[in-house]
C-alpha cells in the first residue's frame, strides 16, 4: 500500500508510526520542506523524502496531511486532483472559518482525526446510550496549556481553544446526539494571554430540541492535565458522566449506580502508541472509516464555531 504524508511533525511521525507497526510492508512516501529535518529522518525512517510534492503525479492508496491548518484546503484539493484513495486531515480541519468547500465530492474518502471518538468510554456511550433518549448534554475541557503568549498561527484565527481543543469536544457532542444541526442559543469568549480565544462557552439547541453546552478553558491554572468531560442527562432523569477513564452512572433520583472504568473497557491493539486510540483510529482507516469523522461532519464541527465565535452576543474574532 503506497501512503504518502504531509508534514512529518509529531502528529505525521505518531501515525507513520502506527500505519508501520501494523504493517511494516507499506511503502511511505513523506514531504517535508524542512531539509535539516529531511536529511536527519531519511538516515533513521524507511520512507521517501520529498521536500514538495511536484514529482509525485500517481495516486496513492492513503494521504496523511499533517500539516498546519492554513494549507489544509490546498492539500486537499491536490490530492483530490491526483485521485488519492482515501485522505486524511489532521484536525482542527481547516479551522473555523473554513465552512463550505463547494469543490469538495462529499462522497469521497476524506476523514479527520477527531481521535477522541475511539476512546473507550465514547465507544461504550455509543453502544449503550440511545442518542434519541438525551435531553441534554455538556461537553468541556479543562488544562493550563497556554501560559504565556503563543506565536505565529498558533495566536491567529486558525487557533484558540475552540479550533484546537474545542472542535475536539463539538466533534464528540455531535458524535453522540447524531446530529450537526444545532443553533447558537448564547455564546462567550475570552482571550487572557493569546490574542484569541482562552476561555469559550457556549449553550445550544439542536433540531430535535437537545439541549447542547460547552466551556472551554485552556488557561486554568488549578488544572494540571487536561480534562475532557462529558455530562448527559436522559430525558427519564438519570445521569451519565464520562471522562477519558471512566463512566460514572446515576439514577433519576440521585442515587449513584455504579462506573464503568477504563480497565473494563480497554482492549488488546496490535500496535500500542500514545494509547489505544490512536492506533484504533489508524485501523478504522485502513479498514472502511465507520468510525472516523468524515469531512461532512467536520464542516459541521467548522459551521458551528463560526456560529459561536460571531453570535451575536459575542464578539467574533
Amino acid at each position: 500500500m503506497k501512503i504518502l504524508i504531509y508534514g512529518f511533525g509529531r502528529m505525521g511521525l505518531t501515525h507513520f508510526s502506527i500505519l508501520n507497526g501494523l504493517d511494516s510492508n507499506h511503502d511511505f512516501y513523506v514531504i517535508e520542506p524542512n531539509k535539516l529535518l529531511r536529511t536527519i529522518l531519511s538516515k533513521n525512517i524507511k520512507a521517501k523524502f520529498y521536500s514538495d510534492d511536484s514529482a509525485l503525479k500517481e495516486s496513492f492508496d492513503i494521504t496523511l496531511i499533517t500539516t498546519p491548518p492554513s494549507i489544509h484546503l490546498q492539500l486537499l484539493e491536490k490530492s483530490i486532483k491526483r485521485g488519492d484513495k482515501k485522505i486524511f486531515i489532521e484536525k482542527p480541519f481547516g479551522g473555523h472559518t473554513n465552512i463550505n468547500f463547494d469543490d469538495i465530492n462529499v462522497t469521497k474518502n476524506i476523514y479527520i482525526g477527531y481521535v477522541l471518538r475511539f476512546t473507550p468510554s465514547i465507544q461504550w456511550v455509543k453502544s449503550n446510550i440511545n442518542s434519541q433518549e438525551i435531553k441534554s448534554i455538556h461537553g468541556q475541557y479543562l488544562s493550563n496549556t497556554i501560559e504565556k503568549k503563543p506565536t505565529g498561527w498558533r495566536n491567529g484565527h486558525f487557533s484558540g481553544v475552540l479550533n484546537e481543543m474545542g472542535s475536539h469536544v463539538i466533534d464528540l457532542l455531535q458524535y453522540i446526539v447524531g446530529t450537526n444541526q444545532m443553533d447558537v442559543v448564547s455564546s462567550k469568549k475570552e482571550s487572557i494571554i493569546s490574542d484569541i480565544d482562552d476561555i469559550v462557552e457556549a449553550t445550544l439547541k439542536t433540531e430535535n430540541d437537545v439541549s447542547v453546552s460547552i466551556y472551554l478553558n485552556w488557561v486554568k491554572k488549578d488544572v494540571r492535565k487536561p480534562i475532557f468531560e462529558i455530562e448527559i442527562e436522559m430525558k427519564d432523569g438519570s445521569k451519565y458522566f464520562i471522562d477519558q477513564q471512566q463512566i460514572k452512572k446515576y439514577k433519576p433520583n440521585g442515587d449513584f449506580i455504579g462506573i464503568v472504568s477504563l480497565t473494563d473497557l480497554i482492549e488488546h491493539v496490535p500496535f500500542y502508541l500514545r494509547g489505544t486510540d490512536f492506533t484504533n483510529q489508524m485501523i478504522d482507516l485502513l479498514d472502511n472509516g465507520m468510525i472516523m469523522a468524515n469531512v461532512n461532519d467536520a464542516l459541521g464541527v467548522n459551521r458551528l464555531m463560526n456560529k459561536i465565535l460571531n453570535h451575536e452576543n459575542n464578539i467574533g474574532r
